[in-house]
C-alpha cells in the first residue's frame, strides 16, 4: 500500500448568506486499488460500470459565495479543526425504533411486487452457508409463501440505510457505515468535485452546518442511522472513565471530552466507520473528514435532533455469508427495494443493497449540487452522482474485503 504524506491543510470558516452554505473542498488523496482484491469479493458495479479512479477536472480558482459572511467567518486557519460548542434543542430520537415497512410485505402499492428470486454464487468458500442452503432459505426461483415472508419491500426514499453488519435484527436496507457512511463519502466526493486541487478543508463549523441542512430535507420516516456496539461503549466507559454511559444523552460535563474520544478507532462499533478512521487513505478520504462528520453527528444527536438515530449492535459479529440484494427494473425504477433481516435465531449474514443505495446517492448528489450552485462555482448533478457511485463501490470493496474475507458471496435478485 502506498504511504501518504501528511500535510496540514488550511481550514475555512462558515460564511452564511440567507441560509446558504459555502463549503470549501479538498482533493481526495489517491488510493491503492490493489488492496481491494480479496478472494472473489470483487464484482461489476451496477449497470455494468467497472470501478476506476476518479477523473480530475481542471483546477479552478476558489470562489466565495456572493454576499456578506457572518463575523469571523471565512478566515483561513492552519492545523486540525477544533470542535464547536453544543446547543440545546427538542425531543430525542428513539435508539431502537424500526423505520421500515411492515415486516413480511412483498408488495408496495401498485408499483412493485416480488414472486421470484434469482440466486448467483459469485464466490465459493469452504465455510459458511452453501448455495443449496441459500436457495432453500431465500429461494432460487418462484418464492414459496415462507420465503416470500422473508422479504419486506420498502420505498428507498422513506427508509433509512442501516450499517453493513450481521448483528442487525430487523428487515433493513444496508450499506457500509449506514446513512452516516454515505454522507461522509458524498461530502468527500462533493469537495473533490468542487476543488480537485485539494488546497482547502472545511472547518468543523461547515461540516456541522452541512449535516444540519441535509437533515432538514429528509423525511421524518427515515432518520440518519449510525451504528455502534456494546463493546465500543464499554471501551468508552473505561477511557472516560464513567459508568452507565448513554451515548444518546450523556451528561453535559463530559460532552466535550467524549466528542474527542469518539474520533478514536476503538470507540466505534461499526466496522466501516472504524476503517475510515483508521485507514482513511484506503477510502480516498482526507484524514480529518470522517472525524469531523462523526463529531457533527453526535453534536446534533445531543441537541435532540429527531432525524438522527444511533443504533446499538449487541454481541459478536459472526457472519456466515455475504448477500448482495437487488430488485428487478420495475421495482428499482419505482424506487422500491427488498429488505432482508441479517440476523435471525437460525443464522447471521452480511447484506448489502448496492443498487438501492445508488438512489440515495442520487438524492445526496442533488443536495450538494444545490449547495454548490448557490455560489458562482457550479457542479453537475449527474456527474457528482456517478462519482458517488464510484466512491461508494470503492468503500464497499474496501470494507467488504476486511469483514467478509473467506465467506461465500451470493447475489439475490428479486423480481
Amino acid at each position: 500500500m502506498k504511504l501518504s504524506i501528511r500535510i496540514p491543510l488550511p481550514l475555512l470558516g462558515l460564511p452564511l448568506l440567507l441560509g446558504s452554505i459555502e463549503s470549501l473542498p479538498y482533493q481526495l488523496p489517491g488510493g491503492d486499488a490493489s488492496m481491494m482484491s480479496n478472494g472473489g469479493f470483487m464484482q461489476a458495479m451496477p449497470n455494468g460500470q467497472p470501478f476506476a479512479g476518479q477523473q480530475e477536472a481542471a483546477p479552478g480558482q476558489l470562489l466565495q459565495m456572493a454576499g456578506t459572511a457572518v463575523a469571523g467567518a471565512g478566515a483561513l486557519q492552519q492545523g486540525a479543526p477544533a470542535a464547536t460548542g453544543l446547543a440545546p434543542a427538542a425531543a430525542p430520537a428513539s435508539a431502537e425504533s424500526c423505520h421500515c415497512q411492515q415486516s413480511g410485505s412483498s408488495e408496495v402499492g401498485s408499483t412493485c411486487s416480488v414472486s421470484k428470486v434469482t440466486v448467483h454464487q459469485d464466490h465459493a468458500a469452504n465455510q459458511g452457508i452453501s448455495l443449496a442452503s441459500v436457495s432453500a432459505i431465500w429461494g432460487s426461483s418462484t418464492l414459496s409463501p415462507e420465503q416470500r415472508e422473508k422479504v419486506t419491500l420498502a420505498k428507498v426514499s422513506e427508509s433509512s440505510f442501516m450499517c453493513l453488519d450481521d448483528r442487525v435484527t430487523q428487515p433493513s436496507l444496508a450499506t457500509p457505515g449506514g446513512d452516516l457512511g454515505e454522507f461522509i463519502l458524498a461530502l468527500s466526493s462533493y469537495l473533490q468535485e468542487r476543488d480537485p486541487t485539494g488546497r482547502m478543508l472545511p472547518s468543523q463549523e461547515v461540516v456541522d452546518a452541512l449535516l444540519s441542512k441535509y437533515l432538514q430535507q429528509i423525511p421524518d420516516s427515515r432518520p440518519m442511522v449510525h451504528c455502534t456496539d456494546d463493546r465500543a461503549i464499554s471501551h468508552l466507559e473505561a477511557e472516560m472513565p464513567m459508568e452507565n454511559l448513554d451515548l444518546n444523552s450523556p451528561p453535559d460535563h463530559v460532552k466535550a471530552s467524549l466528542l474527542e474520544k469518539l474520533t478514536e478507532v476503538e470507540n466505534h462499533g461499526d466496522s466501516h466507520i472504524r476503517l475510515m478512521l483508521k485507514q482513511p487513505q484506503w477510502f480516498q478520504l482526507n484524514e480529518f473528514l470522517a472525524p469531523m462528520a462523526v463529531k457533527s453527528f453526535y453534536r446534533l444527536l445531543w441537541e435532540r435532533n429527531p432525524k438522527l438515530k444511533l443504533h446499538l449492535l449487541v454481541g459478536q459479529s459472526d457472519p456466515m455469508a455475504f448477500l448482495e440484494v437487488s430488485s428487478g427494473e420495475l421495482c428499482h425504477s419505482g424506487g422500491v427495494a427488498p429488505m432482508l433481516t441479517p440476523r435471525t435465531p437460525e443464522r447471521s449474514v452480511l447484506i448489502s443493497h448496492l443498487d438501492a443505495v445508488s438512489l440515495r446517492r442520487q438524492e445526496l448528489a442533488a443536495f450538494f449540487t444545490r449547495i454548490a450552485n448557490a455560489s458562482p462555482r457550479k457542479i453537475n448533478k449527474d456527474q457528482l452522482h456517478q462519482r458517488l457511485d464510484r466512491h461508494g463501490w470503492l468503500a464497499l470493496e474496501t470494507t467488504g474485503s476486511r469483514i467478509a474475507s473467506g465467506l461465500p458471496f451470493y447475489t439475490l435478485t428479486y423480481t
